[in-house]
């Protein structure tokens, strides 16, 4: 099954939201246009019944609604038939001609001094009553008594037909419902091609993408000023330059790898050959042990290589345990006793007794280490002395560097970059390999040749690794 496309996702969201806002706003727009009609019908309907009201008097023949039996034409409710009837306590009673087709359900013991509104359903329409209590003038008591105001309680209802009113709020409702309809039809057909047409910054930037690839490294995409694609290409970008490196780092593992092998093969393959044919009458031990020295340090290259690799692409494994920094230093100082009296030399610490404890990959350590210390009692002048000193949150080596230039400083950690390539089983990439496994560690290696001609190298870690 075909996914959808991502205009048509937009499409779709944009209609249904259309849908839903414009159908909501036409029902609410009816509800207020509704509202609003009733309350003036309303309105209108309880100022014709007070208009009412204040023609209700009663005179010596009882109840009289002057001018309202047979009023102008359109007087009270214009061109809609109005009823109405006019209770007194008294007794007195007036009712419109026609009279009311029907009446509220108990409306004179429900009558208030605040207007009471109801639809009542006739037999053939519906009308709109509204009912109140007011006062009507007694003229004949007020005669009797010789007083000038006498009042009566009365009810007054009064009512007329809905139709026009319903007419009006059914051509309204129409319009409600016609133009949000023709307007959401005008959505849906537009929303196609003007998602496609907002959408074509990303449509270039995939025509971007069509020729970037390994065969074509350092390309990367442009900003097209679109807010919303700048964090995509940024990230593609990043991924762009990861790509890169991966392919540098093997490129550059392939080239040094096979660079090392044809140089270690050729030398065993002449080694073989000159025996073959010009036989030095050494025992085969010997020769075999020449040939195995080389094919240990082929296997020593490729081993430095590939963890190199996988140390640079954050691919080793790392397990971090609690190690105490002076005795893994120690083991290594041990481990090369014997060059230490081959040489001559003599290792001072100061502040030994500082027991530094780190959280980091014992195995990675000793790498470090080991180069650090191996370099330091390999290179440094027969007889002369390696301080090893011990500082806050740093373990610094130091030795002499007769032959060893400012430029050389800066090289240190280069691959297959040594300054004595006479040495037999220094590949160059000692240093290399313990700056990768440092910096994977968050560790940090620093070289310095001070004025005495002396090198500094330093170890340092984060505060963080620091076990107290």
């Amino acid at each position: 099954m075909n996914s959808l496309s991502l205009s048509s996702r937009i499409t779709l969201l944009l209609g249904a939201a259309a849908i839903v806002l414009l159908g909501g706003a036409a029902l609410v727009m009816d509800r207020m246009v509704d509202t609003e009609i009733n309350q003036r019908m309303d309105a209108s309907l309880v100022s014709q019944a007070q208009t009412l009201a204040s023609l209700a008097s009663i005179g010596p023949n009882g109840l009289d609604i002057e001018h309202a039996r047979k009023p102008p034409p359109h007087l009270l409710a214009g061109r809609t038939a109005a009823y109405w009837s006019v209770h007194c306590a008294n007794g007195d009673v007036a009712i419109s001609d026609p009279p009311p087709p029907t009446y509220p359900t108990n409306w004179r013991d429900m009558t208030r001094a605040q207007p009471v509104f109801a639809d009542i359903g006739g037999a053939d329409r519906t009308l709109r009553a509204v009912w109140f209590r007011f006062e009507a003038n007694d003229i004949d008591n007020a005669t009797t008594h010789h007083s000038s105001n006498v009042m009566v309680p009365c009810s007054v209802l009064f009512m007329h037909s809905r139709r026009a009113m319903d007419d009006i709020l059914s051509v309204i409702d129409d319009i409600l419902l016609s133009i949000p309809l023709l307007a959401l039809l005008a959505v849906l057909l537009l929303s196609p091609v003007l998602v496609r047409r907002g959408l074509k910054p990303l449509a270039i930037l995939t025509e971007s993408m069509r020729d970037i690839g390994p065969h074509a490294p350092g390309q990367r995409l442009q900003g097209r000023g679109t807010r919303e694609l700048e964090p995509l290409t940024t990230r593609f970008n990043e991924v762009l330059t990861r790509m890169d490196e991966g392919v540098a780092r093997e490129r550059q593992f392939a080239g040094a790898l096979a660079h090392e092998t044809r140089t270690h093969l050729a030398e065993l393959r002449s080694l073989v050959e000159v025996e073959q044919r010009y036989p030095s009458r050494r025992a085969l031990h010997e020769v075999l042990g020449e040939a195995g020295q080389i094919v240990g340090e082929l296997q020593d290259t490729v081993s430095g290589l590939l963890l190199l690799t996988r140390l640079e692409a954050d691919l080793e494994g790392m397990n971090p345990i609690r190690v105490a920094l002076s005795d893994a230093l120690d083991k290594q100082l041990q481990t090369n006793a014997g060059l230490v009296r081959k040489r001559r030399l003599q290792v001072r610490q100061a502040n030994a007794q500082n027991r530094v404890t780190l959280m980091v990959d014992h195995a990675l350590l000793d790498i470090i280490l080991g180069n650090l210390v191996n370099n330091a009692l390999a290179y440094a002048p027969a007889g002369s002395c390696i301080d090893i000193c011990w500082q806050t949150h740093s373990l610094v080596i130091i030795n002499d560097a007769p032959d060893v230039e400012a430029d050389d400083v800066s090289r240190f950690g280069q691959r297959f970059w040594s300054k004595h390539h006479g040495i037999a089983g220094h590949a160059g990439l000692g240093l290399a390999l313990a700056g990768a496994a440092a910096s994977s560690m968050h560790l940090r290696l620093r070289f310095d040749l001070d004025q005495r001609q002396r090198l500094h190298t330093a170890l340092s870690w984060p505060d963080r690794l620091e076990i107290t």
